[in-house]
């Protein structure tokens, strides 16, 4: 049996995903109706596979860590040492190889059946810091790569941690405790000078934001340069939308005489949070060309 066959048997509801490549294109990709469930399916999956948090039984969640050491400050002002959930006997983690990083996965308890994910930036440097993931707001599921898949930058993912993906730890309650109290009343959490700089993410995954950005692109071509392009798909990855690569694809499918899907992947590789062109990049080219919302 393959190990994606054995991910299904053991409840993981997964989606397929292009090699290389960190996210689903497939219209509908996070909705119930699609997520693979059996092993049939499984079997037929051939670039690198996502797991679908949501639609898992039981539900699964996880905690994303970009930056950890900074992670690790945020997590102890809130009484969270981060640490001890690294290195516990029933730890369960995926690594992508790179430095400073970590993402543990948990199940979600049994009178909890959705999360909304939540994320943690660093408004100085507008670099991620951590991410609660489980559910959009749109209440469909975020998805997380799991091993034998492949990083962008060529790295295999990995399982780490003492225990195994079989048998998932439970969101401990300090941390879903907090995770609920920031997705509920995030105006209320006391943030002192080590932690003031993490804030959360200003544009939303919502039906709305979503609708907004898809009337602008409406008013940008795909018919332009391949300068124009990259902006514009790079723009989109950075929303860290779950739905973004999505909508990047939908757009250039507009132009379908010119659409490369080796380009296109290429730019999903190679798209880099830290140096790339922001939201403010398809607000200038949708009211060039005419959008006024």
């Amino acid at each position: 049996m393959s190990l994606l066959e054995s991910y299904v048997r053991h409840g993981l509801a997964l989606v397929s995903v292009p090699a290389g490549s960190k996210a689903p294109i497939s219209p509908g990709w996070n909705e119930r109706a699609n997520a693979i469930i059996d092993v049939v399916k499984a079997s037929t999956i051939t670039g690198n596979v996502g797991l679908l948090h949501l639609y898992s039984d039981p539900p699964t969640a996880s905690i994303d860590v970009d930056d950890l050491d900074k992670a690790k400050s945020w997590f102890s002002e809130r009484g969270i040492n981060l640490e001890k959930y690294l290195h516990s006997d029933d730890a369960v983690g995926i690594s992508s190889g790179r430095d400073n990083r970590s993402k543990l996965l948990f199940r979600l308890p049994n009178d909890i059946s959705i999360l909304n994910t939540l994320q943690i930036v660093d408004p100085i440097t507008k670099e991620m810091v951590l991410e609660f993931r489980c559910a959009s707001k749109n209440g469909r599921s975020v998805q997380d790569i799991l091993p034998p898949s492949f990083h962008p930058n060529g790295n295999q993912y990995s399982w780490v941690g003492k225990g195994t993906w079989t048998n998932l730890p439970e969101l401990p309650d300090k941390i879903l405790k907090s995770w609920t109290e920031l997705v509920s009343s995030p105006d209320k959490v006391t943030l002192n000078q080590t932690t003031k700089s993490l804030m959360h993410s200003t544009t939303p995954e919502t039906p709305r934001e979503i609708a907004r950005l898809e009337s602008m692109l409406e008013f940008i071509s795909a018919d332009c340069s391949y300068d124009v392009y990259r902006n514009v798909v790079w723009a989109l990855l950075s929303t860290d939308w779950d739905y973004a690569e999505q909508l990047a694809y939908e757009w250039s499918m507009t132009v379908p005489d010119r659409f490369e899907e080796t380009t296109f992947n290429e730019l999903i590789k190679t798209y880099d949070d830290s140096k790339t062109p922001t939201l403010g990049t398809i607000y200038h080219l949708a009211r060039s060309g005419g959008w006024n919302g």
